[in-house]
């Protein structure tokens, strides 16, 4: 999701038509391999409550060829799979509950109560006060079997979706209010607290629903579109964990590293000890490592998937467009031919899946680790 660190705002402005390449030589060759549609405001706007309808028809609009389309918490996971019956061949669905949702997650069955849940997740002395200022605003929690049903239920429907978006962020603190981009929202007057408190959901807590997400992923044999922000300890001990104790299974994924903002030297000895991971890159989170020239500087031409990790359908196609001249700046292409080894980067990550009950060799399995 968009936003570097604590909440989930909007990038940077969307990029300008003239900074951009032609849009009409390429547009049907983009890829968005992880954007947020369920979060644009014409699900809040639209009317007599016809929101899926309206978000359709900008998706059917667009240019971009294909939208990998991420889910994050309760709401947006059931609109992610009208998305794709409405759009079989547009959309591909990913299914997941992200980093900044799992304090809504018990690991019991069935969820304690709302105050049994949350007073023991947060136990300090410290966090009572903060628990009590966003009380309200909490969510009844719900239990990690459920998610994983419904998860199950998600990728029985359809056959060829994603785990996503999932993952560790260990910068990230609950916001006062829940986030969202309501354009109807009142925003808070200068006088009010900071938007953010100083809960942040336990480490341990975060791996345990990751790991459960994983497990079932590999099960389907579904590839999975990952978040880490200030986590690289936890994700390389995760991904070493699962290639040593899930070698088969493992090898029959892809992962992608969203927006991947871990240090480079990270990243280079990721990619050298696993073969099936790609390296994700957005004009919006990677813009600092963009603008210093040090963004994608490890991975082979190859490993790289274009990403907007954008909210709003009608932006989506600028912040690729801009990606993508990146690209192709650095590997001294033109942006047509940029555009088409991305895609085909895509192809090579998104065509390996194999759905629950396949068949595959050993090989194919072995394949990438």
């Amino acid at each position: 999701m968009c936003g570097t660190g604590h909440i989930h705002n909007p990038p940077h402005d969307s990029p300008s038509s003239s900074s951009a390449p032609r849009a009409s030589s390429i547009a049907n060759l983009l890829i968005d391999t992880h954007c947020h549609p369920t979060d644009d405001p014409s699900v809040y706007t639209s009317p007599n409550n016809d929101n899926i309808l309206s978000l359709s028809e900008r998706i059917a609009a667009s240019p971009v060829l294909k939208f990998v389309c991420m889910s994050t918490n309760a709401r947006d996971q059931s609109l992610v799979a009208e998305l794709a019956v409405l759009h079989p061949t547009k959309v591909i669905p990913c299914f997941g509950w992200h980093p900044w949702f799992t304090h809504h997650i018990s690991l019991t069955h069935p969820a304690p109560s709302k105050h049994d849940h949350y007073h023991t997740l947060f136990s300090s002395s410290s966090d009572k006060e903060e628990l009590e200022a966003i009380w309200d605003d909490l969510p009844e929690p719900i239990s990690l079997e459920s998610v994983l049903e419904g998860i199950r239920k998600h990728f029985e429907q359809f056959p060829h979706a994603l785990l996503g978006e999932v993952g560790l962020d260990r910068a990230f603190r609950i916001p006062r209010k829940p986030w969202d981009y309501n354009p109807h929202s009142q925003s808070q007057p200068s006088s009010s607290p900071p938007r953010l408190t100083k809960l942040k959901t336990p480490p341990t807590h975060q791996l345990s629903i990751l790991q459960s997400q994983i497990t079932l992923a590999l099960d389907y044999k579904r590839n999975i579109s990952l978040h880490s922000v200030q986590a690289a300890g936890l994700t390389t001990s995760l991904l070493s964990n699962l290639k040593n104790t899930s070698i088969s299974s493992y090898g029959a994924i892809r992962i992608a590293l969203h927006s991947c903002t871990l240090d480079n030297n990270v990243i280079k000895s990721i990619l050298k000890l696993h073969k099936n991971i790609y390296i994700g890159f957005s004009s919006s989170i990677n813009a600092k490592q963009i603008s210093d020239k040090s963004c994608l500087t490890h991975p082979n031409i190859h490993q790289v998937l274009l990403e907007s990790d954008h909210h709003t359908v009608k932006d989506m196609q600028a912040c690729l467009l801009t990606a993508n001249n990146y690209f192709a700046d650095l590997h001294g292409l033109e942006v047509q031919d940029a555009a088409k080894q991305l895609r085909r980067n895509w192809e090579s990550f998104y065509g390996v899946m194999l759905g629950k009950g396949s068949q595959s060799s050993d090989e194919e399995e072995q394949d990438g680790v």
